[in-house]
């Protein structure tokens, strides 16, 4: 949010400007040497001429500066930050709001390093009255990662009364600061008779020994002298004491009584201004020459700064003046005309945004009530700018009686301890809310944003969620109450109704009344007017529902908040919070590398502005990616840095930390430590209250408890899990749960409840896109797509799972070619054989009898064929015992051919190609054929056409020709040739009728010319094809259709076309016409 612009708050940044002042050049000098010195320390006692003497040297030996006037406020730090933004030369610093407080130094520097690149080099950085800020203060700390940041040929001007803090020490040492003391700021006999000079006096030798001899150099003093000495022409009035503030009240005194009444009225009635314009001291006196007095005032040296020109001339007082004119108008004016000024002042003050000097009026005053007001009127734009330090500060001040009578006090409060101790926050929240309580009804808004405010409070700590029960229960009944027509504030309905969204997926993910308050939560985010508030609402509810797996929602948040992000007045805690929710998306989305990314970006974000609020959470969130994917030593790694930054780490973070060191350890099969860590993490989530996490702890135990054989407390585990996960409405934790339970139900022969826990998980992966989820173990999800595959259980949903999570089953499914088959064998059309995706050579004289044997399995159907039907069929000319044993030696010779022991085994007297290593076309053949069936059968409804589609390209992909087509017409191979030559003619014809009852005629026609491709032989193709084309009105092709046919028969079976054949050519030849005909036969 970008600061107001006020005249009079602008005073603070800007440079003095100077009417006739002496140019001191041998402390120039100095200051130009510096000793290489990045800060200079000009400290003295006030009216040494200090700030005077920075500011002439900027004048003139300095192109480029940034000046900055600190008061007590600056104690604040974010008070600081907030006028540096406003600096001509910011750029567009941010302001330091809450999220910042963790890396001060991070953001300080960032800060300085953005200020310095909007200024040309060598400049210099002026901050006056140091002295103002308290020794306690961070502030301190800032000014070092100032100097951290400074190029070599600039500086820092440091103006105070009091030399430097010990916070300093550390550039004393290093010699990079140079101190202007006292010493060296008293002036000079000649500078002293130079000022004179300047005045246009005329002494002689002896009054300006005397002159320089009574004020020793100092500055303030010999102008009030000279000042003093117009009116009176003795010099010879100092007092005897050397107090500054009490000669100045002296000579002041004595100068104040020679001013006109009018004059003196101006001077008493802004006594309590730091500063003021023309306009302002105006509306103190009534009086319209108020500007004018004030410019001569300056013009005449009567210790009245001029800070900027124009219609905006801002006009500051000395401090010693300031001091003097106060103790004045206590002295001179009633009590009743004193503190009637002073709350002019008050008014005056905040109607021109200088709250923190009124503030400071009251304060001064004790004046609680009026502060009080002052406070809740200006709270969330101090908010906003992230002033809670000063804003808590004078809440802290006012009596709790006071406070006690207005619930907003405590609000406000709250609101300032949020992000440092939300401990504290919460229970302030709950005093806040008692208290708009006993107000009744009409403070409803008020109730509201006390349950949003501690249930915030609540999740942020992340510590015990069981505490948000109450505030759910209160949010419930508030809201419902606050449905549109009643009048409730919006803003606070969408912050209450977003906050209670989040606490009930965190806290009460079973509550019935979920999705409703879910939709009221959407309905309601936009009516969220800050772009930061909305950003950090969207944020959590973005996270909720990706912990629910509704992704589609996930999805349309993030392009959403992608948008929003590009506005510049977007915090680096919302650019972060994205990157944590992309990368959580992407997680458990499967998205490896882009979740890497988004984590990777989050973190440098983090480190560059200082806002590391999201760094675990985002490296938690890479660390499970890399344990999905199977990238073990990233997932290590990031596990490291999550460990690194344990300091400060809340509870259910720490959950998170012991749940994948768990889940590491389960996929290096080491179960033992994965046992410990998953019991640690089972203890914080039911410390946290986090039924979520608790569900996900013990779904792990339970497969730990499943491969340590522990079968009692692998159920119990299951039962408790199931007891805590019933109601919930979260798919995401379904397809987790139930594909747990299928694993371990199956594991222990329960194959029913298994499969249809399978069928339950694999529909909603399904219907909702599922591929992957926490504890992904890539053993178990293969065996389970097996079981899948074997019981025709989401057929597609299982192949699109292998081939995108690149599963590999050990019982390999004989569905799946996209598999890494470590032997594939094709047996339509050319005989092959692969191993480990490179062909074997089939025809060399050594291993014709090893790939004759392979041959003679695959024709008998390759599982369950007895040795003696193979030895009869490959020996049949001797003897059963000779011909055993020669199968024998061939089966060995085979087995060391193929390279893979468990390619071919035999039990029990037979031989069966092993599944899990083995991929055969005829097996895969029987799966496809079997899919065209169930999904063309006319009970079924029609399939989409990107299915059959799908369905025709691995038909043509699997059935190539002929089945061992080189083989010729050998008894074991033409039998089955011939059974696969009518399945394949009948499948293709029913996906082609698929197409002709939708009238796709360039899908039919190429459908049938794909199959001519495989068997030239198939009448019934060029019959339909010639159809197609005379459809199609392709007549001259349907010609060369026929040609072809005529031409395939009579080469291949020395036969002619059948007359239904040559009938559909005649009928095509008419259609071409006569000249068509002739030039045909001709």
């Amino acid at each position: 949010m970008a600061p107001i612009s006020r005249p009079a708050s602008r005073a603070k940044i800007t440079r003095p400007s100077l009417a006739g002042v002496f140019a001191r050049e041998r402390l120039f000098a100095i200051l130009d040497r510096r000793d290489r010195s990045a800060v200079v320390w000009v400290s003295g006692p006030p009216g040494s001429g200090k700030t005077t003497l920075v500011a002439s040297y900027l004048e003139r030996r300095c192109s480029e500066s940034c000046w900055y006037q600190l008061d007590s406020g600056d104690s604040d730090v974010a008070t600081f930050f907030y006028y540096m933004a406003r600096t001509a030369a910011s750029g567009s610093l941010p302001l330091f709001t809450s999220e910042y407080h963790a890396d001060l130094s991070a953001f300080a520097r960032r800060d300085f390093r953005t200020l310095y690149s909007n200024l040309r080099s060598p400049f210099v950085l002026v901050l006056d009255n140091y002295q103002e800020v308290s020794t306690q203060s961070a502030f301190h700390s800032v000014v070092l990662d100032a100097v951290a940041e400074l190029p070599p040929d600039s500086c820092i001007i440091v103006v105070s009364r009091t030399e430097p803090p010990p916070a300093m020490v550390r550039l004393r040492a290093n010699r990079a600061l140079q101190l202007l003391d006292w010493q060296d700021l008293q002036l000079t006999r000649s500078e002293s008779d130079a000022i004179v000079a300047l005045w246009g006096r005329t002494l002689a030798e002896e009054a300006l020994a005397e002159l320089y001899q009574k004020t020793e150099g100092w500055a303030a003093g010999l102008v009030l002298l000279l000042e003093h000495s117009l009116a009176n022409t003795s010099i010879d009035v100092m007092p005897n004491s050397r107090a500054p503030q009490v000669v100045f009240d002296y000579l002041a005194g004595e100068i104040f009584q020679n001013f006109d009444e009018r004059t003196r009225r101006l001077l008493l009635k802004t006594a309590f201004v730091p500063e003021m314009t023309s306009a302002m001291a105006e509306r103190f006196t009534g009086d319209s020459g108020a500007g004018e007095i004030l410019a001569t005032l300056h013009r005449g040296h009567h210790f009245v700064y001029l800070k900027a020109g124009g219609t905006d001339s801002i006009y500051q007082y000395h401090p010693l003046l300031r001091e003097f004119l106060r103790a004045r108008a206590a002295e001179s004016l009633s009590p009743s005309e004193y503190r009637a000024l002073r709350r002019t002042s008050v008014h005056v003050l905040e109607a021109d945004g200088e709250v923190e000097e009124a503030a400071a009026l009251l304060r001064e005053d004790t004046d609680f009530h009026a502060l009080k007001h002052l406070a809740l009127e200006h709270a969330p734009d101090m908010l906003a700018h992230g002033r809670a330090e000063t804003l808590e500060t004078w809440l802290d001040e006012i009596p709790d009686e006071i406070l006690d009578t207005d619930p907003w006090c405590f609000h406000w409060k709250a609101a300032c301890r949020f992000a440092s101790a939300p401990r504290e926050s919460r229970l302030l929240y709950e005093r806040v809310f008692k208290g708009f309580e006993d107000e009744g009804a009409s403070q409803g808004s008020g109730q509201l944003l006390a349950c949003a405010g501690a249930m915030d409070a609540i999740i942020h700590e992340l510590d015990d969620l069981s505490l948000l029960d109450p505030w759910i229960e209160r949010a419930t009944v508030l809201l419902t109450k606050a449905s549109p027509g009643t009048g409730a504030d919006s803003g606070a309905v969408a912050r209450a109704a977003v906050s209670l969204f989040v606490a009930l997926v965190f806290r009460q993910p079973q509550n019935p009344d979920m999705k409703k308050w879910a939709e009221r939560a959407f309905g309601c985010v936009g009516e969220l007017s800050d772009t930061n508030a909305r950003l950090s609402a969207q944020l959590l509810m973005a996270i909720t529902l990706n912990y629910t797996g509704q992704f589609g929602r996930v999805r349309e948040l993030i392009d959403v908040m992608r948008r929003t992000c590009q506005s510049p007045d977007v915090t680096p805690l919302a650019l972060t919070g994205l990157k944590d929710v992309e990368s959580m998306y992407f997680m458990l989305t499967a998205d490896h590398e882009q979740c890497l990314q988004a984590v990777f970006d989050g973190v440098d974000i983090g480190q560059a502005s200082g806002v590391n609020l999201w760094r675990y959470h985002l490296l938690s969130n890479g660390a499970a990616a890399a344990l999905g994917a199977g990238d073990l030593v990233s997932a290590e790694e990031l596990l490291e840095k999550m460990h690194a930054h344990r300091e400060g780490a809340r509870r259910l973070d720490r959950c998170s930390y012991h749940y994948y060191r768990s889940w590491l350890a389960m996929l290096r099969r080491d179960v033992v430590e994965a046992h410990q860590e998953q019991k640690t993490a089972l203890r914080l989530a039911i410390e946290s209250g986090c039924p979520f996490y608790e569900v996900l702890c013990r779904l792990a135990l339970a497969e730990i408890f499943h491969e340590l054989a522990d079968e009692r407390r692998t159920v119990s585990n299951l039962r408790r899990a199931r007891r805590l996960a019933r109601g919930i409405d979260n798919r995401l934790m379904e397809y987790m749960a139930f594909s747990t339970y299928a694993h371990i139900a199956l594991a222990h022969g329960r194959t029913r409840s298994g499969l249809n826990a399978l069928r339950y998980a694999f529909g909603l992966g399904r219907d909702h896109g599922f591929t992957h989820f926490m504890w992904w173990q890539p053993r178990v999800m293969a065996e389970l797509c097996v079981h899948a595959l074997e019981s025709g259980i989401e057929v597609d949903y299982v192949r699109n799972l292998i081939r995108s999570r690149e599963l590999m089953p050990d019982v390999s499914p004989v569905t799946v070619d996209e598999c890494p088959w470590p032997i594939r064998i094709r047996s339509f059309g050319e005989f092959q054989v692969f191993k480990q995706g490179q062909p074997l050579g089939t025809g060399a004289k050594p291993q014709q009898k090893p790939v004759e044997l392979l041959k003679a399995l695959v024709a008998f159907g390759a599982m369950d064929v007895k040795e003696r039907d193979l030895a009869a069929e490959l020996w049949p000319r001797i003897d059963a015992d000779y011909a055993h044993r020669s199968l024998t030696t061939t089966l060995h010779r085979l087995r060391k051919i193929l390279a893979h022991d468990r390619a071919i085994g035999l039990k029990h007297g037979r031989l069966s190609l092993d599944p899990s290593c083995c991929w055969l076309d005829v097996h895969a053949l029987e799966c496809v054929l079997n899919e065209i069936d169930e999904t063309l059968g006319y009970t079924r409804p029609r399939p989409p056409e990107t299915l059959v589609t799908h369905l025709a390209d691995g038909l043509f992909e699997i059935y190539r020709g002929p089945f061992m087509a080189s083989e010729g017409d050998q008894p074991r191979y033409a039998s089955a040739r011939e059974r696969f030559r009518n399945k394949f003619l009948r499948a293709a014809s029913e996906l082609a009728r698929y197409w002709e009852e939708k009238q796709r005629w360039d899908q039919v026609a190429r459908l049938y010319a794909r199959g001519l491709e495989v068997d030239a032989l198939a009448e019934g193709f060029y019959r339909r094809l010639m159809l197609c084309y005379r459809q199609l009105g392709r007549h001259a092709e349907a010609v060369d259709v026929y040609d072809n046919c005529r031409r395939a028969l009579a080469t291949e079976r020395d036969a002619a076309p059948s007359p239904e054949t040559t009938a559909i050519y005649q009928s095509v030849v008419e259609a071409l016409g006569e000249d068509s005909d002739t030039q045909h036969y001709g």
